[in-house]
């Protein structure tokens, strides 16, 4: 082991302080703040491997490379925050003394005073797990290894992989009748996204749902979108009420106000129109935002009106629910949640009475309408998030699920659409900075009767609300480009299978230890929500660890933006006005 040696420089109002040197070690860790920035120099001979794993505690660490001739080679920032290991290997292509200038990563759309408050508040730490030089033999010998695993992998893809001739729906479904023993015992099949904007992956979900839904008896729909807001949806596809465009709209979300959704939904309501009734397909929303909650509000209100007569509920509901309408202050919304409570308390202490009034029927959907309220307050108050180290929407949006199912026949199968994240089993996926996702819950709560299906894409382009870090605020809905995807990513292992469209599993598919290494190690893949920025000087990929996240996935080669409806696209509109994506 050679010495590594750190100079440290403390920057303190820009100018440097004493300089320090330091022997630099093996479980060693260092504090970093502000603005400071660590030099280390190692010196390697032609042709030797230098290994470097930094565990950062509370920092998001930015690690630059210098050559022997003080050139900039490379830059290392894995966009994991500040919690997580950053990796470097640098390979050494001439012999001298390399430099590593180690820092806080400071994101360039901070400017002035918002930089200056970014860069007082840092302070953590970062560990040293692995330091170590390889030899050039030992370089060799590392570089063969990986490149028989590496084959091995790519093997393994292209045999376990089930081909799919095509993305669209209304096609035979001959080539997905492999999915058939894989799904039979499944009641949940969670078909996530890489994007909330990706058309070619709308349109699979698409022809997964006519899968499961002629071929496996699958009944219900669930959507990563207002629970209220979809019941308009769900009474045009059963009972033909409205129209599929004006439906989709009054849900709420733009992200899912496109062509391809509009053609999901109409194939719902043609495919209902000859079913039994035990097999027709409902559209339900289970997710708790305080988006189209309209119907809910107005329910309540006239309820509410109609049944207190005494004035025991003190609460003024109607001034309650306009200022909840009106953008309240996010920050705190406690005194919104305390009204709710003392709403819904009033509903549950008075049940026989009000039940009396009206009916059980009329009763339990006021009450269903209410907690859905209180979880959309409690999931858009960033104060009461705080108080939490887990994501409260997907725990919201997990017993949103059991409730429906608790409300079918035993046995009844759901077709989820969410997000990858969120349809994520992995306990430690982070969903908003928050870990335990909507699939981690239900896996929880029904085991091996949740499959959860991720989505991965080789290049393409998203759709995406767009972030301007200058006048920091959402200024236009945009199409963002992905170049085909860097060696050694998921989505280039799962490139090098040379199929345009495949599924593949991770649970029944027999595997080597070499396989389920690769299924548990984290990888880049890319991964886009509902907004992004073209000021980024990063693509969006994440880190994934396939196996602990999904139970198998599916992969598209190449993918384009989602179309926007009109409707949709004046939504969008009114998004930027309103500064929200």
């Amino acid at each position: 082991m050679k010495n590594l040696t750190l100079l440290f420089f403390a920057i303190s109002f820009g100018l440097f302080g004493q300089e320090t040197s330091l022997t630099f070690e093996n479980n060693k860790e260092t504090k970093l703040k502000g603005d400071e920035k660590h030099l280390y120099e190692v010196t390697l001979n032609s042709g030797e491997l230098l290994q470097l794993h930094l565990m950062q505690k509370n920092v998001d660490l930015q690690i630059i490379v210098f050559s022997p001739n003080n050139d900039t080679l490379q830059r290392f920032d894995a966009p994991n925050g500040k919690n997580g290991l950053e990796i470097v290997e640098l390979p050494s292509e001439k012999s001298g003394v390399y430099h590593f200038e180690i820092s806080a990563f400071i994101p360039k759309r901070f400017t002035d005073t918002v930089k200056q408050n970014y860069i007082n508040t840092i302070d953590g730490s970062y560990l040293v797990s692995r330091y170590k030089i390889l030899s050039q033999k030992e370089h060799i010998q590392l570089r063969n290894r990986r490149k028989v695993r590496k084959d091995s992998v790519i093997s393994w893809i292209k045999s376990t992989s089930i081909p799919l001739q095509s993305v669209k729906a209304k096609t035979e479904l001959i080539d997905l009748m492999g999915l058939n023993p894989i799904l039979e015992d499944v009641q949940i099949v969670g078909l996530g996204e890489t994007s909330h904007g990706t058309k070619e992956i709308f349109q699979m979900k698409h022809r997964m749902l006519e899968f499961l839904v002629k071929e496996m008896g699958f009944t219900i729909f669930a959507i990563e979108a207002s629970h209220v807001g979809c019941k308009p949806i769900n009474d045009y596809v059963l009972y033909g009420k409205g129209s599929s465009r004006e439906v989709l709209t009054a849900q709420g979300f733009w992200i899912w106000n496109t062509e391809e959704v509009i053609d999901m939904v109409e194939w719902m309501r043609d495919y209902n129109l000859s079913a039994p009734e035990h097999k027709k397909v409902k559209f339900i929303g289970i997710d708790t935002q305080m988006v189209a909650l309209d119907l809910a509000y107005e329910r309540a209100v006239n309820f509410v009106e109609k049944t207190n007569t005494n004035r025991l509920l003190k609460v003024d509901i109607d001034s309650l629910f306009q200022r909840l309408k009106n953008k309240p202050d996010r920050n705190d919304m406690s005194l919104q949640r305390q009204e709710l409570y003392t709403v819904l308390s009033y509903l549950i202490v008075n049940e026989i009475k009000l039940i009396d009034q009206t009916s059980k029927q009329e009763y339990q959907q006021i009450i269903a309408d209410v907690k859905k309220i209180i979880q959309g307050v409690e999931v858009a108050d960033r104060g009461y998030k705080k108080t939490f180290d887990f994501n409260v929407r997907d725990e919201y949006m997990a017993q949103t699920v059991v409730e429906i199912l608790q409300k079918e026949k035993p046995g009844t199968k759901m077709v989820l659409w969410a997000h990858n994240t969120h349809i994520s089993k992995n306990t430690k996926t982070k969903v908003n900075g928050k870990t335990r996702p909507l699939g981690s819950i239900l896996k929880e709560y029904i085991a091996e009767k949740y499959y959860a299906i991720g989505f991965s894409t080789n290049q393409g382009s998203f759709r995406a609300m767009n972030y301007n870090t200058k006048e920091k605020r959402y200024d236009k809905n945009a199409v963002f480009s992905l170049p085909p995807a860097k060696e050694e990513s998921l989505d280039w292992y799962f490139t090098q299978a040379n199929k345009d469209i495949f599924f593949i599993d991770f649970i029944k598919s027999s595997r080597s230890k070499t396989i389920t290494t690769f299924l548990n190690q984290e990888r880049k893949s890319y991964r886009g929500g509902a907004s992004w920025s073209l000021d980024y000087s990063i693509l969006p990929a994440f880190d994934i660890s396939p196996g602990k996240s999904f139970d198998g996935m599916i992969f598209i080669k190449e993918t384009s933006h989602s179309i926007l409806t009109p409707a949709g696209e004046k939504e969008v509109e009114k998004r930027v006005k309103n500064n929200a994506h």
